[in-house]
């Protein structure tokens, strides 16, 4: 698989087969791993094979959903569980999650997808970032969470309609523009880890020029 690529797979099953560890088309999706930091240096690197905040990330879709399964192996986890389950919360980035950033077609905008280890969601509409964030956006998100503190591993399956960014189902061959990023840990070890590094001077995920590409098999 390229470097700059992570390919969706196409199926005609729905979240309730796919939202499964076990289900057996998730064993041939080729995963894109998240051990880089922001700025481009390699986790694996400076942290050794011992360190825990390696990640995988695999894609499916089928005519309605396209569906990202993430695995994040952990040491720690830096939650608030007093945070809702129901509805999207604000400032999720500032513990413990995993996002996506999606941009399809030829839209100048981008969707931001993000997860805590507890099933708590964010969802937003990124127009121009920072300056101009839509906030009201639904993104009438598929998902489910898996926390296994024995295995040390957190697994989070989301699926996001088509309809919700306003696209049809894509060609098979069609690439869309996609990142995949890990926050971790509490200050001052917290860690900003990429799919595809933005390499600002600081931790900075809204680089859609620095995306890699999805592309539908």
């Amino acid at each position: 698989m390229p470097e700059n690529a992570i390919f969706s797979l196409r199926t005609s099953e729905t979240h309730e087969t796919l939202f499964d560890p076990f289900y057996k088309l998730w064993g041939k999706c080729g995963a894109a791993a998240i051990d880089r930091y922001w700025d481009g240096r390699s986790a694996l690197r400076e942290k050794g094979h011992n360190w825990m905040n390696l990640t995988y990330v695999r894609s499916l879709w089928n005519e309605q959903t396209v569906f990202f399964y993430f695995e994040s192996w952990f040491d720690s986890l830096n939650v608030n569980p007093e945070w809702s389950m129901e509805t999207a919360t604000e400032g999720l980035w500032n513990k413990d999650v995993v996002e996506v950033f999606l941009k399809p077609g030829t839209a100048p905008n981008y969707f931001e997808i993000e997860v805590s280890p507890l099933g708590q969601w964010a969802d937003m509409r990124i127009v121009e970032p920072r300056v101009e964030v839509d906030l009201e956006w639904n993104s009438d998100l598929e998902l489910e969470t898996l926390l296994n503190k024995q295995e040390s591993i957190w697994r989070v399956f989301l699926g996001l309609s088509y309809e919700s960014i306003g696209e049809g189902p894509p060609e098979v061959g069609k690439s869309w523009r996609v990142n995949l990023y890990r926050i971790a840990g509490k200050k001052p070890h917290r860690e900003y880890l990429s799919w595809r590094p933005t390499f600002t001077g600081q931790p900075d995920f809204h680089v859609p020029s620095c995306f890699g590409h999805l592309i539908f098999i």
